[in-house]
C-alpha cells in the first residue's frame, strides 16, 4: 500500500506545471489565454484558506496598478462546494477585493493539472509558458508581482 501511495504522489508531482513548461492547448483554452504576448497571473485560492483571504486584497491592488492590455489576473476558486465559493467571492467583491476574472474549479480540473504544492499559489504565464511560481503567504505579493511584470517588458 505504501508503494502505491508513493507512486501516486510521484506521478502527481510529475504532472504538475513547473517554471519553463508550456501549458497544454487544453489548459490555454480552459483559462481563456487569448493573447500570447500578454502576461497572465493565475491565482489559486479558496474560502477556507486563511492566507488566501489575506492575499486577495493585495492581488486586487495589483489589478488596479497594471495595464490590462499587457497583464491579466485570473483567479481560480478551488472550493469543492460551489455555494461556499460563490458566497466568498460575493463578499470579496463587495469589499472591492475581487476585481479580476474568476474561474470556479469545483471539479478540480485546473488545479489538478497545475498541482500546486500549497495554497495560495500564483503562476505567472507568458507566451503560454510558466515563468514564475509563488507559493504560500507572501508579504507584499502585489509589489513582488509588479517587479516580475516590469522585468517582462
Amino acid at each position: 500500500m505504501k508503494k502505491v501511495l508513493l507512486l501516486a504522489l510521484l506521478f502527481l508531482q510529475l504532472s504538475a506545471y513547473e517554471v519553463g513548461e508550456t501549458l497544454s492547448n487544453e489548459m490555454v483554452t480552459q483559462l481563456g489565454l487569448s493573447e500570447h504576448s500578454k502576461l497572465y497571473v493565475v491565482d489559486f485560492f479558496a474560502s477556507w484558506c486563511g492566507s488566501c483571504q489575506k492575499e486577495l486584497p493585495l492581488i486586487a491592488t495589483l489589478d488596479h496598478k497594471v495595464d490590462h492590455s499587457e497583464v491579466e489576473i485570473i483567479g481560480i476558486d478551488v472550493d469543492k462546494d460551489p455555494a461556499k465559493g460563490l458566497a466568498f467571492q460575493k463578499e470579496l467583491q463587495q469589499e472591492h477585493h475581487l476585481t479580476f476574472r474568476i474561474i470556479n474549479d469545483a471539479e478540480s480540473q485546473i488545479i489538478g493539472t497545475f498541482n500546486p504544492i500549497g495554497m495560495p499559489t500564483l503562476y505567472v504565464i507568458k507566451d503560454q509558458k510558466v515563468i514564475k511560481i509563488i507559493t504560500g503567504a507572501t508579504d507584499h505579493i502585489d509589489e513582488k508581482i509588479l517587479i516580475v511584470v516590469k522585468e517582462q517588458k
